[in-house]
């Protein structure tokens, strides 16, 4: 198997919260033509949800519990919560996103964003996703704390 190269990936700079300036998160050319497959909303959420997120989390978990959020290919690490202001039919028109839903972006121990989608939000805490205390080793960030 051929090894993937810097080239066939979409680099995004995306907020470290270990140091709070910024580091890259990819996301590999095998995703982003299996998203296109999806439809127009797929190739809008690439393109405009995950590079807000991973640039403006509300907040940041670290230590994936479930094994739906692990990446098949290797460890998951963080997640990146955020609350987008618009969200993308499947016709890729805008809409106004459920306010009682938050948008994680997955990432693996080697910076590459594999997996992203909407999820319920926590009813106590509307910047994370429902379960999160049980779901997540640790939260490593918190936009609210910084305010």
């Amino acid at each position: 198997m051929a090894q993937e190269s810097r080239r066939d990936r979409l680099c995004i700079h995306a907020f470290n919260p270990d140091n709070r300036q910024t580091c890259l998160i990819q996301i590999s050319q095998q995703r982003l033509l299996t998203i296109a497959k999806w439809g127009a909303w797929a190739v809008k959420e690439a393109s405009e949800l995950v590079p807000l997120i991973l640039q403006h989390p509300r907040a940041v978990f670290e230590g994936l519990r479930r094994d739906e959020d692990e990446d098949p290919r290797g460890t998951g690490w963080r997640c990146y919560c955020g609350k987008p202001i618009k969200k993308f039919e499947k016709d890729g028109s805008e809409a106004n996103p459920d306010p009682n839903q938050v948008y994680l972006v997955f990432v693996n121990d080697e910076g590459v964003a594999y997996n992203w989608r909407w999820e319920p939000a926590d009813a106590k805490n509307p910047d994370f996703p429902r379960g999160h205390e049980t779901r997540f080793k640790k939260t490593v960030y918190h936009a609210g704390n910084d305010e």
